[in-house]
Formats: C-alpha cells, sequence, structure tokens
C-alpha cells in the first residue's frame, strides 16, 4: 500500500520553507577568553602584536655572531640567556651566551648553535664541532608567526582550543561573538506524569523532557526548560506567552496530531502562524512549524522517537542556521545485510546497528521500527535512510546511513 499523505511535504521542502524564514542573529556579546570555546566570532579579530614580539633562541644552545667562527672555533662563555630573564651585557669576538630555548637573543649575535653540537673545554670556553653552520640558523625573529594588524580570526569561526591559544598570544582576554540561541520547550499531554511521581495505570513518564534536555545540551546553546503543560488551551498558551519573551526558539512536544485534545496548533494559530504541520517523514510525520512574532515554532510528535528524528531533521539545523554556522547531515554508504519492509509515499529512518568490514559499511536493522520503541535508539548506532520513492529494500542493496549519534 502507498503511504502517500496529500497533506504532508517532502523533508527537502520542508527544510527550504524553514530556511526562508529563519534568519540569522544579528545581535553579539563579550565574553571572557577562558570561556569563549565553541563561540561563533562577530567580526573579524585583528592582530594587535608581533608573535614572537623578540628575536628568540629556538634550542638550548649558545648564541653568538657568525663572524667569531671565521678563523677560530673556540669561544669564550661570558653569560647566560634565560627565558624571561635575558642577557644584558654586549659580545665581541670569540665570546658567546649560553641560551636557553624561548630566550631573548643578545644583541650582535645572529646564529645559535645547539648545545649538541659543541664540546666544553672547561666551564667558560666551548669548541664548536659542527662545519655545517649558517647565518640565523635556529633563530625565531620578532613576527615570524604573526605580524601587527593582521586579520587573526574570521567573523564566523568558531573558537577552538588553537584559537583560544592564539588570542591569547595577543593579550586578547574578552572575544567579540554571537549571542547563544536561546530555546525553550515544553511537554505536554494529560498522560504524562513526571519521572519523580507514581505512574499511574494509563499514564506514562515525560521521557521527552529529557531527551530534549540531552540533545539540546550537546549544541552549546542556552535553554530554557518550560515544563509541562496540561491539555487545555490556556495553560499552553500561557507557555507560549513565556517562551516568545524568552527565546529564540520554542519547541513543544505531543499536540500536533488530529486528536480531540491536540490544542498545540490552535493556540499558534491565534498568537502566530502555522507554515506546515505534516512531514512526509516516519517517524516524525506530525511535525508543525511556524512563527510566533520573531520566535520559530516546533511542535514535534508526543512519541519519544519522532522527537529525536524530526529534532535531528529539522531542528537542528534551524539552530544552526541562527547561529549563522554551516551545517550537514553527513550520510554514509552501506550493505544491507538483511530485507527492508517500507510502503512508498514517505521517506523512512529506521533504527540500524553498522559494522565496518574491509574499509566497507553494513548494517542491519535493530528490530522493531515502533516510534513509542525508544529502547531501538539506544540500542541503534545509526538510522538507515530510506526515500520517498523506495518500497522494500533487499540484501545486498545499497543504502544511505546516518550515525546520529554524531548529532544527538
Amino acid at each position: 500500500m502507498d503511504d502517500y499523505d496529500p497533506n504532508s511535504i517532502l523533508i527537502e521542502d520542508a527544510l527550504a520553507k524553514i530556511k526562508k524564514l529563519t534568519k540569522k542573529i544579528s545581535t553579539y556579546e563579550y565574553v571572557n577568553l577562558i570561556d569563549s570555546h565553541d563561540r561563533t566570532v562577530f567580526e573579524n579579530i585583528k592582530s594587535k602584536l608581533k608573535v614572537p614580539n623578540y628575536d628568540n633562541s629556538a634550542m638550548d644552545g649558545y648564541a653568538l655572531n657568525i663572524q667569531s667562527l671565521a678563523n677560530n672555533k673556540n669561544l669564550k662563555i661570558i653569560g647566560i640567556s634565560l627565558a624571561g630573564s635575558p642577557f644584558k651585557g654586549k659580545i665581541k669576538k670569540n665570546e658567546c651566551v649560553k641560551i636557553m630555548t624561548g630566550a631573548v637573543l643578545p644583541k650582535d649575535c645572529n646564529i645559535v648553535i645547539m648545545k649538541e653540537e659543541i664540546s666544553k673545554l672547561n666551564n667558560d670556553n666551548i669548541i664548536i664541532n659542527s662545519k655545517n653552520v649558517k647565518i640565523y640558523q635556529n633563530i625565531r625573529f620578532a613576527g615570524e608567526d604573526i605580524k601587527p594588524n593582521k586579520v587573526l580570526i574570521k567573523k564566523f569561526h568558531i573558537i577552538n582550543s588553537s584559537s583560544m591559544g592564539l588570542l591569547a598570544s595577543q593579550g586578547i582576554s574578552k572575544v567579540k561573538v554571537f549571542k547563544k540561541i536561546k530555546v525553550s520547550f515544553f511537554t505536554s499531554g494529560d498522560e504524562v506524569v513526571p519521572v519523580d511521581k507514581k505512574l499511574p495505570y494509563g499514564k506514562v513518564h515525560d521521557s521527552n523532557r529529557f531527551t530534549l534536555t540531552g540533545m539540546l545540551a550537546k549544541h552549546n546553546i542556552d535553554v530554557i526548560d518550560l515544563g509541562h503543560a496540561k491539555d487545555n488551551i490556556r495553560d499552553i498558551k500561557d507557555k507560549f506567552k513565556i517562551a516568545v519573551k524568552k527565546s529564540d526558539i520554542v519547541i513543544s512536544t505531543g499536540g500536533v496530531s488530529v486528536g480531540d485534545a491536540d490544542y498545540i496548533k490552535d493556540v499558534v494559530k491565534s498568537l502566530g502562524n502555522i507554515n506546515f504541520w505534516k512531514v512526509a517523514v516516519k517517524p516524525g510525520r506530525p511535525l508543525a512549524f511556524g512563527k510566533i512574532k520573531d520566535t520559530i515554532f516546533f511542535g514535534l510528535p508526543g512519541n519519544p522517537v519522532s522527537v529525536m528524528i524530526t529534532f535531528l531533521l529539522f531542528v537542528l539545523p534551524t539552530i544552526y542556521l541562527l547561529a549563522g554556522k554551516s551545517y550537514e547531515l553527513v550520510t554514509d554508504e552501506a550493505i544491507l545485510l538483511s530485507n527492508l519492509k517500507k510502503r512508498q509515499g514517505r521517506a523512512e529512518l529506521q533504527r540500524g546497528i553498522y559494522t565496518m568490514k574491509n574499509n566497507k559499511y553494513f548494517v542491519k536493522t535493530v528490530g522493531e521500527q515502533g516510534s513509542g520503541i525508544l529502547s531501538s535508539m539506544n540500542n541503534a548506532n545509526c538510522l538507515i535512510y530510506l526515500p520517498v520513492e523506495k518500497g522494500k529494500s533487499n540484501k545486498n542493496d545499497v543504502v544511505k546511513i546516518i550515525k546520529f549519534k554524531n548529532y544527538i
């Protein structure tokens, strides 16, 4: 049988509509450099200082003027230059200074001989053993790494550990970054019970609250947990009004299908607009998307697996778009180890387990694919993507897989 629903739109069309309505956050804030990891740079950052800011030794050894080696390789040691404690005297012909890595190169010196290339005659004299010496060897010159007033880090760069070190080398203690995306969420449904309460017959624990918390926390955003809404218009409307004041995105779970007590769509329509509310994907068809004033709205299904799938496919790309980051859901090709059932008419993401052998991926299903079977997401390490037009897939067919745990 065909699984086509004329009210559903394709995944690609849904993403196109989302992209059209999603505008990058253009406000900024300053954060301390120590807290800047994984934040997005708001504008080009230029260098202020030379790095290194003085000529220094790249090796432990002896600094001298190469002219002293013209006729004599027996040199007198007249002092030492340490990192942070430079030698301040003058060097004459046939003299040298013991020097440590990173220490200031003494004035009039233009070569450093590694300590492995000398022999000591006594505490005050050395002999140079190396025959292959060149002027400026083993010297790091001021500005060799970074010159002043050059673009050090570009706008939209995601700060990592190396860029933090780079900024620190310039004495930059605060960084101008895009403000974090703020995401509010709440769960809904009179059948839902908090995890710390006894579970009556016919009720379910609020697992979606914890699933959403975990998925959102992975992506360095500000998360606002609005708790749980009862199945009544007043309670749901109150949640949305709070979310619109506080957040860039608001997510609800449950209440977006066609049941008598599914009020989410009606409330959103009264406060803003619904752009679409069905997507041709399994699990996750009852997905609502729209805007309430400037806040983006996602009404995710109530089933736990559907929440995770729709978050991966639609919410996460929106978070990245708002933050000005690039987002690409990476797929790999794998060979099926068994037959898969599917009806044409909507795309399907089945939970699977992939393995690698001889540089090839192989994949098998975890078994039952119901949208309420949350244990299957925990047991799987990938999603098997089956396109809209695809029907049954056979053993040894090549399919696309998504290693979803990299994202959520």
